[in-house]
């Protein structure tokens, strides 16, 4: 299986509204490897991770990024159940496969799309897709819809393209990312009051009355502050094109080492 993550949380992901979900593949009820005769399977559960305040958004639908070679052709069946609930899937409707000359208009994503809403606090999906022939297990990006923003930061493991006869390899590029914050302090006066101090004090005739005409009071107040600031650093990686050393063909199996 090529390097891929098995859970990814997109309320860590920055935006104008947080889309507060988190997406886990559910290897128990999957089918990652089937053996003759039965058919693969993925499920994953999508978890709510947010609160009822206006910088939340509940979500819309998502769609996984499959290898584009998946059509809805091979979806045996797909299920939704959403806080315990099954609910109906239409393939072709509600589930739908977009392809990259006819991606999620709103997400710009092709791939496998479910079009079901989910609460933002503490709503629960399981989604499975059980297909007809085996792919390979690799990263496929997520792409979410939210309120008016749309996320397509993350990915997890699915139905890629390839398969045994490929090779797969891990590359580390360490990258230091910088970002100026500026903190900005604000002070907020509330609602005076006034108390008396003791009795008035009436004084026969015109008496003089003590400090400055027309001045006011002025006094100082300083508080301590402790900023929690958090921020999150994000980065996504293209492949350039790919080059091809070739060496010299035989018969037989491969023989790693013994040419070049």
């Amino acid at each position: 299986m090529a390097t891929c993550l098995n859970a990814i949380d997109y309320s860590t992901v920055p935006a104008p509204r947080r889309i507060p979900f988190t997406f886990t593949l559910d290897e128990a009820q999957s089918n990652l490897y089937p053996d003759v005769g039965e058919n693969q399977r993925f499920c994953y559960m999508i978890e709510g991770v947010g609160s009822d305040v206006p910088t939340d958004a509940d979500l819309s639908h998502f769609v996984l990024t499959a290898c584009p070679t998946l059509t809805l052709e091979d979806i045996v069946s797909a299920e939704v159940v959403i806080d315990g609930v099954p609910r109906e899937v239409i393939l072709g409707e509600n589930v739908t496969v977009q392809t990259a000359q006819n991606p999620d208009p709103t997400t710009g994503c092709p791939g496998v799309k479910v079009d079901f809403g989910l609460d933002k606090n503490g709503g629960e999906m399981l989604f499975c897709i059980t297909l007809r022939r085996a792919f390979a297990i690799g990263p496929v990006r997520v792409c979410v819809k939210g309120g008016e923003v749309e996320l397509s930061n993350l990915f997890i493991c699915g139905p890629a393209c390839g398969g045994s006869a490929g090779c797969s390899t891990t590359v580390a590029q360490y990258t230091t990312v910088c970002v100026p914050v500026t903190v900005t302090p604000h002070a907020i006066v509330g609602e005076v009051s006034t108390q008396c101090c003791g009795d008035p004090v009436v004084t026969p005739g015109r008496a003089e009355c003590l400090g400055n005409p027309v001045r006011s009071c002025e006094f100082t107040i300083s508080q301590t502050m402790c900023l929690q600031i958090p921020v999150a650093f994000s980065a996504n990686a293209v492949a350039g094109d790919a080059h091809t050393q070739c060496g010299e063909a035989g018969l037989g199996a491969c023989a790693c080492g013994q040419s070049s």
